[in-house]
């Protein structure tokens, strides 16, 4: 896991297009996915975005394979007040589950797949950093 900081932010090329496919509004951000996509040379790389408010949220994901697009990109909400373009109203399932399928994860013991990789441990990327 590669958490999206101010300093990664820094050494990437702002110019730097990841996928063309990736809406301008989303917060999937372009010199990110550039990065992802060039890790991908030699592995899977899934780039995800997730954000809920006490429950309903937002989620983003695209992945590569090799440099070429495996999945995505998807973007999804879970309430319709929340549509973006390109989006889709998915209560039951969501861009991030079906892009960690993408990479290979499978759910386990009644568990999603964002719960089974262990993304649900902390709420905030800098709780990533310190705990």
């Amino acid at each position: 896991m590669l958490p999206v900081t101010g300093e990664l932010l820094s050494h990437v090329d702002p110019a730097a297009v990841g996928d063309q496919r990736i809406p301008s509004g989303w917060m999937l951000k372009q010199p990110v996915a550039a990065l992802a996509r060039a890790l991908s040379a030699a592995r899977r790389v899934l780039y995800i975005f997730s954000e809920t408010a006490g429950g309903p949220g937002t989620k983003e994901a695209i992945a590569w394979h090799h440099g070429r697009l495996l999945y995505g990109p998807s973007g999804t909400c879970d309430i319709e007040a929340d549509f973006e373009p390109g989006y889709h109203l998915a209560p039951s399932d969501n861009a991030v589950n079906a892009g960690l399928r993408a990479i290979g994860v499978r759910a386990s013991d009644d568990r999603d797949e964002y719960e089974t990789v262990g993304l649900s441990r902390h709420r905030m990327t800098d709780d990533w950093l310190t705990g």
